[in-house]
């Protein structure tokens, strides 16, 4: 070791020496001994030395004795490694001559952190060229670490902000462009495309299928992929999936050779859930010994799976696999859920208007399939947008050219009023149209069709106004059918009627006459044997029983043809209602008929503007009804009320005791030609009595019905008004 020689400095030199802020030390270069240093130097080494080295004693002393003693900043380790480093870089240079110019480090603490020092070896030589001495100096760069530090975070912030910007401008763009497809567009395949291409272009996805649901079917159906199903074979396998080969979020592993979706499912329902199945990593998954699908392994390392959902119907889901692994909270899920709502709204919206079409297809078919002729016509130019074939062909006019063409424009517009056989008015049909489109219903009108041929068809025809929910009327139904046969038949059978009742008249009148001439001449010379008497009785009464056969047929024609007249005038109800009962009572042996009157003396009057004739014959149909439908006798209860509460009303009714009528038959029994199941067959009938009975009442303005109970009796009521001048 070389002993320590203080040299000859001047005062100056001294003075920048022990004021300069750079830490300075001279080593002999021989044995590294510590010769000189400046205040600076020791100032700096001083909390890096053991309580002994301390104060200046390392002046003097071998670098190796007393070097990075003590070293807070870093493990023992590390400081072993760095005297090594330093005592081999002094060697170095006092060898070959080569100044260091060494790294950055940390020496001293003060209260914002460590402080860091450059520090540098320069050899010192002899004249004759030996280096003697190094120089050994150290100049801090606390606040340029500092700051490169600070810019150094700052930028990795920035980094991260535009990377986060980044991701989220992506993340929009994508749902953007999704939502602009969907304005644009209601094919369902074409918006399926631009949602695979988007996330493929702005996440560089490897794989991505849109599958819509059938809930009726229970199964998954590939819409739209990419790669395509031709180019990719796991894909291809994924075209057709049942719900219930759906694998529960990353646990099961569906069976082998078989196709499934890593999709979120309720064990409990059984149905797809609304959250988003995320595999951060597939590879991570598989090797923690839970099984994925070895084709969803080759394709990728992140997975992503969005149930679409509209409201509580499951449309279907959208998938993704990604080449790195993902973030279950990173732009990739996120994207891909924000445009499974704009998704799941259009496929909802595609799947109710294929509905509705659909429907509107099997309600076309049936329409076009239906017999009778329908029109639907526009409420705003009477332009019919829908006509079937049965339309065409009774109106006989070419199907093509009935439709967008308005009303006012087809021949049959100005037909006119013709004039049926029988005489009555029957108006066009298209009058039935008119008034539809002016917001009126019209049921099972007669109407008149003439053909550009000048052929007539007689139509039955009804019409409404059809209404969108809001109650605006848009347009016109109208349905017609043929009935020319039907007019045609119905006009013979009233011919054959008008003709039977005539020519039946003229016998039955001789029969009649000739009956009670021998009738007369019995009772007067009483040669007749009570056989012969009895045939006679027979004869009369069932010639009388005929007569008012072919009188109710006789009516049954005259309402047909309108010729069904009412002649009024004041009459007393009490006194029609005691002719009807004393007439009727002569009928039968095993009824009592009495009189009930509510509301009136019997010595009072009640008088009402009626038909005499035809009032008799209501009470007279319904007396008898009620014997012949009591066939073991017992009361028949004829009752007259009326009222202060009602001074302009009267109510008739006669009550029995028979055999009733069934439920399911009231509804019927006021009908032409009906007979009620529950009556001996060989009563005699033709269930026109009630029809007439109807018919009547309701011209005079009144109303008839009945209450019955099978097996117990019926009671027929006749509401009658009193003061209704008029009529039919």
């Amino acid at each position: 070791m070389n002993h320590y020689q203080p040299t000859e400095t001047s005062s100056y030199m001294q003075i920048m020496l022990e004021h300069t802020s750079v830490g300075m030390a001279v080593y002999d270069a021989l044995d590294l001994c510590l010769l000189e240093a400046n205040t600076t130097f020791l100032t700096i080494f001083e909390n890096l030395l053991t309580p002994y080295w301390q104060h200046g004693k390392i002046l003097g002393h071998c670098l190796t004795d007393w070097c990075f003693i003590k070293n807070d900043l870093s493990p023992r380790h590390h400081s072993e490694a760095v005297l090594h480093h330093v005592i081999e870089v002094f060697h170095t240079v006092a060898q070959t001559g080569i100044p260091y110019r060494g790294a950055e480090y940390a020496a001293g603490n003060d209260q914002n952190g460590p402080r860091y020092w450059n520090w540098a070896v320069d050899p010192v030589r002899a004249p004759d060229g030996h280096i003697v001495y190094l120089v050994h100096t150290a100049s801090e760069i606390t606040e340029q670490i500092r700051a490169r530090k600070q810019a150094e975070q700052e930028n990795f912030v920035l980094a991260q902000t535009n990377s986060t910007v980044e991701a989220e401008r992506k993340r929009l763009e994508v749902i953007e462009t999704v939502a602009r497809c969907v304005r644009d567009s209601q094919d369902a395949v074409h918006l399926g495309n631009i949602t695979i291409e988007a996330i493929r272009t702005h996440f560089h996805a490897n794989s991505a299928c849109l599958h819509i649901a059938d809930s009726a079917q229970r199964v998954l159906r590939l819409l739209c992929s990419y790669p395509s199903t031709d180019e990719d074979e796991a894909l291809k396998r994924l075209e057709y999936i049942p719900f219930e080969s759906m694998v529960i979020g990353r646990q099961a592993a569906p069976r082998s050779g078989g196709a499934s979706l890593v999709v979120g499912r309720d064990q409990a329902q059984g149905e797809p859930k609304r959250d988003p199945v995320v595999i951060e990593d597939m590879q991570d998954v598989s090797g923690s010994g839970r099984n994925i699908h070895a084709s969803l392994i080759q394709m990728g390392r992140g997975y992503i799976c969005v149930p679409l959902w509209f409201g509580d119907q499951f449309e279907g889901t959208l998938c993704a696999i990604f080449p790195t692994p993902i973030r279950s909270s990173g732009p990739e899920v996120r994207a891909l859920v924000g445009s499974g709502i704009h998704i799941a709204a259009a496929l909802a919206q595609v799947r109710l208007q294929t509905l509705i079409e659909r429907e509107h297809s099997r309600l076309r078919a049936i329409l076009d399939q239906l017999p009778e002729g329908i029109l639907i016509a526009e409420v705003s130019n009477g332009t019919i947008n829908y006509a079937n074939p049965a339309a065409a062909q009774i109106l006989g006019i070419a199907l093509p050219d009935l439709i967008e063409v308005p009303l006012h424009q087809h021949p049959w517009s100005k037909g006119r009023k013709e004039e049926a056989p029988e005489s009555q008015a029957i108006l066009p049909w298209n009058f039935v149209v008119v008034r539809a489109l002016c917001g009126d219903t019209i049921k099972s009108k007669e109407t008149l069709v003439v053909r550009p041929d000048g052929s007539k068809v007689v139509t039955l025809t009804s019409s409404a106004p059809l209404y969108t929910d809001d109650g605006i009327m848009t347009g016109a139904m109208i349905v017609f059918q043929d009935v020319t046969m039907q007019k045609s038949l119905e006009q013979h059978k009233n011919d054959f009627l008008s003709i039977a009742n005539h020519e039946l008249r003229t016998p039955i009148t001789v029969i009649q006459g000739f009956a009670e001439i021998l009738q007369l001449k019995g009772s007067q010379d009483r040669s007749l044997d009570p056989l012969t008497t009895y045939a006679l009785t027979s004869i009369s009464e069932q010639s009388q029983h005929l007569t008012h056969l072919i009188e109710e047929m006789l009516d049954i024609s005259r309402i047909e043809q309108a010729q069904f007249t009412l002649k009024r005038s004041p009459r007393d109800l009490l006194a029609l209602l005691r002719r009807a009962i004393e007439s009727q009572a002569i009928t039968t042996r095993q009824h009592t008929l009495h009189l009930v009157l509510e509301g009136l003396p019997s010595t009072d009057t009640l008088v009402g503007f009626i038909d005499e004739g035809r009032m008799i014959q209501v009470l007279n149909n319904l007396v008898s009804n009620a014997i012949k439908y009591s066939p073991c006798g017992g009361d028949i209860e004829i009752g007259l009320r009326s009222s202060e509460e009602e001074p302009h009303e009267a109510l008739i009714w006669v009550k029995d005791h028979g055999i009733g009528i069934a439920a399911h038959e009231m509804q019927n029994i006021f009908k032409r030609f009906h007979r009620a199941g529950n009556i001996d067959r060989s009563t005699s009938g033709f269930g026109i009595g009630l029809y007439l009975v109807k018919e009547v009442v309701v011209r005079h303005g009144g109303r008839v019905w009945v209450e019955s109970t099978e097996g117990k009796g019926s009671t027929f009521y006749v509401m009658l008004p009193l003061n209704t001048p008029g009529g039919f």
